[in-house]
């Protein structure tokens, strides 16, 4: 019996000396733009704890949402799929322009039961999992795998600092992922923090309005909307709240972070108050969210992990947010179910080791909705290209030489277009992307009206954009 005995207590104390897993916490912010925290280059908006985030993990200065616009993004980051390959194109119930030239495929309304999202996925291993916040993407977080939220306990002081912060919901949010954090700081967790902010309509506390207006009066800045400013400074106040309780519960150490956006930044936009104020600017990225150039999908992302990724790292590898939920699984040390995945774990180069990298980024986007024109876009190394639907164009820009696609390379470089057309003709095709058709009611004198919306009437087009159609 002694040989035994000896080996099971040599288990025992192998197993007592083996970390816990990590907690993993996930912030989403929704339409920020690339380089609105100052770590990303901005020099306006007053971000501490997100530029505190990028000094102490990595930063990843090509990061890029799997769409435009949110839904399809949130979509890719809880099952690892392209939005293409979930049939999830759009933000969720919006209608097409009628008289657009084309009529895009049906948008799914909800997450497909085939494909498990990361809740489903972790909390059989043991993990609490919890979602807080903005979800636009079916159903409801509970439907998804994520357990309820926890019963709100008497706690005055959280309380108040909640209802000091009622701009987007997000001291409320931030309190919801604290709570979240106090009733299961004895287990591992995965905790998603969907912040509203900085989404349109703009809303902030009247004082921190005050304040950048006259900051922006005394430097002369005019590319960003006071209001902005300070609806993302408060957001970033309430990501300090939730850091601060991991510093709390002592679970900072052992707990990564996530930090990044579902889209690229808005400019201008109907959503806006007339005459449609500028929101932020994505200078020198082209046009904002909603557009397959580079302010529409180019995010900010930060990966804090303790003890793995060394701080204040850059990583200018091309990323996408389906690499996100690899990566997410990857920490969590669980091995992702069969089933097709878009997205390859960031973890190795958050240790620093090598990264086989891929062959290129897709997008699809076949829709008609608000101003947005359907087509897809393409990254192979240096090369971008972008595809438009409705009149069979391609445009193809240098990202290393113009970042800002400035320059369409496409009738100069006309074997580099076919090469990435043929490309992105087969991607579509392997993950059985839908198209879009021939509108039989176009009309190019209205192809730019949106659908009546009730208790409003809609501008004919965005002020600052090109009219959609062609």
């Amino acid at each position: 019996m002694l040989p035994v005995l000896l080996a099971f207590h040599g288990l025992e104390a192998a197993n007592a000396a083996k970390p816990p897993p990590p907690g993993i916490l996930v912030v989403l912010m929704d339409d920020l733009g690339w380089k609105d925290p100052g770590c990303c280059g901005g020099t306006f908006i007053a971000t501490p704890r997100a530029d505190r985030l990028a000094a102490e993990g990595m930063r990843f200065t090509q990061a890029y949402a799997a769409a435009p616009v949110c839904s399809p993004t949130r979509a890719s980051l809880l099952t690892g799929r392209a939005p293409g390959r979930l049939g999830m194109y759009e933000v969720l119930n919006l209608v097409p322009r009628p008289y657009a030239r084309m009529t895009p495929p049906p948008n799914r309304t909800g997450l497909p039961d085939d494909a498990p999202t990361l809740a489903e996925i972790l909390a059989p291993a043991g993990y609490a999992c919890g979602s807080f916040g903005k979800w636009h993407v079916g159903r409801t977080p509970q439907d998804e795998g994520f357990a309820p939220p926890p019963r709100k306990d008497a706690d005055p002081v959280l309380d108040a600092w909640a209802a000091a912060r009622p701009h987007k919901k997000t001291g409320p949010i931030a309190a919801d992922a604290v709570r979240f954090l106090r009733a299961n700081r004895g287990r591992p967790f995965l905790l998603m923090v969907n912040f509203h902010a900085v989404h349109a309509p703009m809303e902030a506390s009247e004082a921190l309005v005050a304040a950048y207006r006259a900051k922006a009066a005394s430097g002369g800045v005019t590319t960003i909307d006071p209001v902005y400013a300070a609806m993302t400074e408060e957001a970033d106040g309430a990501l300090g709240r939730v850091l601060d309780e991991l510093d709390t519960l002592g679970l900072a150490g052992r707990t990564a972070v996530i930090y990044t956006s579902d889209n690229g930044g808005l400019i201008a936009d109907p959503h806006l108050t007339p005459p449609a104020p500028l929101a932020t600017c994505n200078l020198p990225l082209r046009s904002q969210k909603g557009d397959l150039y580079e302010g529409g999908i180019r995010v900010p992302l930060i990966v804090r992990w303790p003890g793995v990724a060394r701080a204040g790292t850059l990583c200018a590898e091309p990323v996408v947010t389906p690499d996100l939920f690899a990566t997410v699984l990857d920490i969590a040390g669980v091995r992702a179910p069969e089933g097709p995945a878009d997205g390859m774990s960031l973890a190795p180069l958050l240790r620093g080791a090598g990264w086989p990298g891929r062959a290129a980024l897709h997008w699809h986007f076949p829709t008609s909705m608000w101003s947005r024109w359907p087509g897809g876009a393409i990254r192979k190394g240096r090369h971008k290209l972008i595809e438009f639907f409705d009149d069979g164009r391609a445009e193809l820009y240098d990202l290393e030489a113009d970042p800002g696609e400035t320059r369409d390379l496409a009738a100069s470089s006309p074997d580099t277009v076919a090469a990435l057309r043929a490309d992105l003709a087969a991607w579509r095709a392997a993950i059985g992307a839908g198209m879009p058709v021939p509108n039989p009611a176009f009309d190019a004198a209205r192809a730019g009206e949106f659908p009546p919306r009730a208790g409003r009437s809609e501008p004919s087009a965005p002020p600052g954009r090109r009219a959609p159609a062609r």
